[in-house]
């Protein structure tokens, strides 16, 4: 039986961490048998369900005693499969999995950057990490092309060990039409005026200055908008943006309903998802804003130009256009009916996006087959590395 051992910082619900366990939902419970380590060395929001879903979860902080502890765990639970979803920091934990004889060894890019500066020491410790992983990665794979342009080399498509896999959703709980009413309710808002979402942590790369600034342009043009933020709170960053919510004299309109866990249920409710992210690897929220039929409009950065090439409803704009672009742009279209989420919903289930594609996919890198074969299966058409449009 193959034994794939994950590699993440935490367990929580972060974009990466949820579609991978998208993926193992998706699996016969033990095959392959999974485990995760967080190099943390902390609990995560995720790890009862890992345990749940048949999945152990080993705490592994990355300190000066981790590469003898994460050399022993590969030993003692005979781990055929080191699946590394740590950007760069991938060399490191490759070659260590590679000194023990770990078979396949796979890097997973699934940012676009971490928007840290480019200090000396950073380059000069990106520079080893690279070595490293182009030594030791037997398969490197990308969540988007534009993650694989940005987090592994440009020329990624001479590299015959790389492979684009899209990120899958199951959206198997977005048929359900019942939601629309009672996420009103539960917000006090009335029935009738639209929802703008937003879902996504608070975060710099987020841009929710800039979101609260177009939601504000918005309610000039229309102050019957309700506008929902989902998504993890940092205290931190809060206390400011409640602040700008009141300049801009929208507070009342702005619900900070934190992370949820019935993201489904919020957009079923919504009309418009405004997205101004700065960087993203392959955003699962504009994912699922889509298969749910809600309009998104978003900054035209690569990973999100790549979505709309496959699904329709994603309006991309430039960061630099004017918040009255973004808001036009957002308030200028009817609101979608439930046909319309019918349609968008049968649409995602044919696109790349769709899950059983991405599992199977997942399962042919495990069993170690090369790249061209991922490829060859998720895009019979093509016979290159980059996955191009239909």
């Amino acid at each position: 039986m193959t034994r794939v051992l994950h590699i993440f910082g935490r367990l929580n619900r972060g974009g990466a961490e949820l579609r991978t366990l998208d993926v193992m939902r998706r699996l016969v419970p033990g095959q392959p048998e999974m485990e995760f380590v967080a190099l943390s060395g902390l609990p995560g929001d995720l790890d009862d369900e890992v345990r749940g879903l048949g999945g152990k979860v080993h705490y592994c902080a990355l300190d000066l005693g981790f590469p003898w502890r994460f050399k022993r765990l590969l030993r003692e639970r005979q781990i055929d499969v080191v699946h590394s979803h740590v950007q760069l920091a991938s060399g490191f934990i490759l070659r260590s999995a590679a000194s023990v004889g770990t078979p396949v060894r796979i890097a997973h890019f699934r940012s676009c950057g971490s928007g840290r500066p480019m200090t000396t020491r950073r380059w000069l410790q990106d520079s080893l990490m690279r070595r490293w992983l182009d030594r030791w990665a037997t398969l490197i794979l990308g969540n988007s092309e534009a993650s694989l342009t940005h987090g592994w080399r440009s020329e990624w498509t001479t590299d015959t060990r790389c492979a684009v896999i899209h990120n899958g959703l199951d959206i198997s709980s977005f048929k359900n039409e019942l939601s629309f009413g009672t996420v009103r309710s539960e917000f006090g808002w009335p029935q009738q005026p639209p929802i703008a979402i937003h879902i996504g942590r608070l975060d710099p790369a987020k841009n929710h200055d800039r979101l609260l600034e177009i939601w504000a342009e918005m309610a000039s043009i229309n102050p019957e908008w309700n506008f929902l933020s989902a998504g993890r709170i940092d205290p931190r960053l809060m206390p400011n943006l409640q602040r700008k919510c009141d300049r801009l004299g929208i507070t009342k309109q702005v619900t900070w309903a934190g992370e949820r866990t019935d993201v489904a249920r919020l957009l079923l409710a919504s009309d418009v998802m405004v997205f101004p992210s700065i960087r993203e690897g392959l955003p699962g929220a504009v994912l699922e804003a889509s298969a749910a039929g809600v309009r998104v409009i978003g900054s035209d950065i690569p990973p999100l130009l790549e979505i709309a090439r496959y699904l329709d409803n994603i309006e991309c704009l430039a960061l630099a256009d004017t918040n009255s672009s973004w808001a036009n742009a957002a308030c200028g279209k009817s609101r979608p009916t439930w046909n319309d989420r019918v349609v968008a919903m049968n649409a995602y289930e044919n696109s790349v996006y769709e899950i059983g594609r991405c599992v199977r996919a997942h399962q042919l890198a495990w069993a170690a087959c090369p790249a061209s074969d991922i490829n060859k299966m998720l895009n019979p058409n093509s016979d290159g590395a980059s996955l191009e449009a239909a």
